[in-house]
């Protein structure tokens, strides 16, 4: 405000009364898993499974726990609603290396050059290069690099030349150079569309390596968790203090987990039965109220496979398919009776043994009018029972935040807490628009001693809304 020295009116305009909360994400997937290409740990985020094929390449054909998890579990996730997914590629530590090819020189006391794939996996072994004399009037020879559509060409008088050039720019390789008696660097030897070798996935992973994934999405704006492929009994004890640590105070994340249960006639288990596969997935344990188990497995086209062919996954897949059925609705819309995007389940339950399932707090896969979520559930016993609820608060939690940080330093009297009210009470309000809540409680309030401590205390019930999981039918016959 200028200073009050010439007569007239002055206004300052406060506008603490206008802030609103921001956007708000309710179904940002983070998906953890094995892939042929693409970064190794770090967060990638995409918008279409063409996206994901693009970054971390196809997946291979399906033969099993050692088989490539990411993409596999991405077209699940795509193929059931997905939108937007912060991925993260794994990979086991002791089975893991780029491709490479090697360039000895022309000039036998020259340097020998390894040229290696910029990225870890089999993604490598599809790179050839070919090594012809250069087109007059240049000298020296024309490399060629190629990979798919992607060709990459220099021409260059020595190796060291090649080494600094594709160094400096190629997105297919990059040079390693190995000194040898003499160390010139003489021009490398014609080469006839040599394929690199050696590349390897690190499909083979342990729940640690997962566990190294999780951790890169600690931070992101993710909702829903899927560790791809990993059953619950792989990655329960990582996944579970993972989405706990996520959504507390100081992360502020919120987040959920979606695994799957094993195979049915898995290894170790090669003549199972239904009711022994039943008893073991359906053991009554809780492990949090952040978890959702599903059961069981479903059967997909496995597109790599020549010619493509119908396979059956554990479901540690199904998890992926649940997820983005969850990330495509709001959080007040249950799972429960809504079809998913599959081929088939890999067993077909009776109405007996879906009932021992849901009373163990499982997600059960059916067959019924197609196939169907039987009743959407987390692991918990206690209040949050149904997924709803847990995403309901969730929400309301985040927004209640969206709301009130922008109020962090303002002053803490009471015009400024009641503006804070105000605003969250319309975040709140539009939850009851949206059904999301049946009705709420807020007061925003502050002793002397709270304000001296910079401290407003937002006390608010919610009361979620529920979903019709039954229907009683009485009928009297006059």
């Amino acid at each position: 405000m200028a200073d009050l020295i010439l007569p007239g009116v002055y206004i300052e305009t406060r506008a603490e009364a206008l802030i609103v909360s921001g956007p708000i994400s309710a179904g940002n997937i983070g998906i953890v898993g094995t892939a042929s290409q693409g970064p190794i740990g770090e967060v990638q985020i995409l918008g279409s499974y063409a996206d994901a094929r693009e970054i971390y390449g196809p997946y291979d054909p399906y033969t099993g726990p050692n088989s490539l998890t990411l993409v596999r579990a991405l077209e699940l996730a795509y193929n059931n609603g997905a939108s937007t997914v912060f991925a993260v590629r794994v990979a086991g530590t002791g089975g893991n290396a780029p491709a490479a090819a090697t360039l000895p020189p022309a000039n036998v006391n020259a340097n020998v050059f390894n040229l290696v794939a910029r990225e870890v996996g089999t993604f490598g072994n599809g790179i050839t290069i070919n090594i012809v004399d250069a087109d007059a009037p240049s000298t020296g020879v024309r490399v060629t690099l190629k990979r798919g559509a992607v060709e990459e060409v220099y021409v260059v008088a020595s190796g060291s030349e090649l080494a600094t050039r594709v160094n400096a720019s190629s997105s297919l390789v990059r040079a390693i150079t190995n000194p040898a008696p003499g160390g010139a660097s003489g021009e490398p030897v014609l080469m006839n569309n040599v394929s690199f070798t050696g590349g390897r996935n690190g499909e083979i992973t342990v729940d640690t390596d997962y566990a190294a994934g999780l951790e890169a999405l600690l931070n992101e704006n993710v909702q829903i968790v899927v560790a791809a492929g990993q059953t619950d009994n792989d990655i329960l004890d990582r996944i579970g203090p993972h989405v706990d640590d996520a959504s507390d105070d100081n992360t502020k994340r919120d987040r959920i987990a979606v695994v799957g249960t094993r195979g049915f006639r898995d290894t170790g288990h090669p003549n199972e039965t239904v009711s022994a596969f039943l008893s073991d997935v359906a053991a009554p344990t809780q492990v949090g109220d952040r978890i959702i188990i599903v059961t069981p497995g479903v059967k997909v086209t496995d597109a790599a496979a020549d010619p493509p062919v119908e396979v059956t996954l554990p479901g540690s897949y199904a998890a992926a398919a649940v997820a983005a059925m969850l990330s495509a609705r709001s959080p007040h819309i249950s799972l429960t009776n809504k079809p998913i995007a599959v081929g088939g389940l890999e067993i077909k339950f009776s109405a007996a043994q879906l009932e021992q399932l849901v009373t163990a707090q499982l997600l059960a896969l059916e067959e019924r009018r197609g196939f169907r979520v039987v009743k959407g559930v987390t692991t918990d016993t206690g209040a949050f029972r149904q997924i709803t609820t847990r995403r309901i608060v969730d929400f309301a939690k985040a927004g209640v935040r969206s709301a009130a940080e922008p109020y962090i330093g303002l002053l803490n009297n009471n015009r400024v807490r009641q503006a804070m009210k105000g605003s969250i009470n319309g975040f709140l309000a539009s939850m009851v628009d949206d059904e999301m809540l049946v009705s709420y409680e807020l007061d925003v309030t502050a002793t002397r001693d709270e304000e001296i401590r910079g401290i407003a205390k937002v006390t608010m019930t919610v009361r979620p809304t529920f979903s019709l999981d039954y229907i009683k039918v009485v009928m009297f016959l006059g």
